[in-house]
């Protein structure tokens, strides 16, 4: 099983979605790893719809030969924006799309469904989310700062750090978080940088794990071993060899971003 990119991020969207993605199946299993971001999933196969909430650890998800999804990964923060709900409400569920997003979600449903491709499907969502209608929030600058320094970090900025750059008590940024990412920042910032941990063993620019340990910014091997553990399940060790025989979804993104959050 492996998620491919959909196609190019329209320009429209660039600040809100990070990643279109498809899946085709041949049946098999797939160990998702948690990436901050919320989901919109589409079922193509039986034309239902879900949010995927943001992750706080791996889950390995089964899929039967013959699945078609498609799904649109929104930057951390930005999927909130389009809910009638609280990010945090989400975490680690799968909910129907039209329980939480309901102007216009039939007939985006509808369009993606009856779609003759990807691109197509794209175009649908672009509408969508373009619709000022489809907004149940307006974006909090704050937060997108805040988000962006974790990410560009790789969770290496200081939780304590970045509240005050965007001026706010570290207490109000928890807050913020958890409306809008669905997770607490100390968290994010570990899943920042496990993301980071992953890539670079994908490139295999570090040997040894204390090497991948210290580039990834660990403090030092007991902690990546521990933290890998806690969020994937697995060492680093297992969890790169699962990745080489091609049982975990991976697809190229953008800004540290390296898989779909939800396959």
């Amino acid at each position: 099983m492996g998620a491919t990119l959909a196609g190019a991020v329209p320009a429209s969207l660039l600040t809100t979605v990070d990643a279109f993605w498809s899946v085709e199946a041949r049946g098999g299993k797939g160990r998702v790893l948690p990436d901050g971001c919320l989901d919109f999933l589409f079922d193509l196969r039986h034309a239902r719809a879900f949010v995927v909430g943001p992750m706080t650890r791996a889950e390995v998800v089964p899929l039967s030969a013959g699945a078609r999804l498609f799904g649109v990964r929104f930057r951390p923060g930005a999927g909130a924006l389009f809910l009638d709900a609280r990010a945090d409400e989400l975490e680690d569920r799968d909910v129907p799309l039209t329980d939480l997003a309901k102007a216009g979600t039939a007939q985006l449903m509808d369009e993606v469904f009856d779609a003759g491709g990807d691109a197509q499907r794209i175009a649908a969502v672009e509408r969508f989310l373009t619709r000022a209608s489809a907004r149940e929030r307006a974006e909090d600058s704050r937060l997108r700062r805040a988000v962006s320094t974790l990410c560009r970090s790789h969770g290496s900025a200081s939780v304590r750090d970045v509240a005050m750059a965007v001026r706010l008590s570290d207490r109000q940024l928890e807050r913020l978080f958890l409306e809008r990412v669905g997770l607490r920042p100390k968290l994010f910032a570990r899943v920042m940088r496990l993301q980071r941990a992953v890539a670079l063993a994908s490139r295999k620019v570090a040997g040894s794990q204390a090497e991948l340990a210290l580039q990834a910014g660990y403090a030092d091997e007991s902690h990546l071993i521990r933290d890998f553990r806690a969020l994937t399940g697995l060492s680093p060790r297992a969890l790169a060899s699962e990745r080489r025989v091609g049982s975990v979804q991976d697809a190229p993104a953008e800004d540290g971003q390296i898989a779909p959050g939800h396959p």
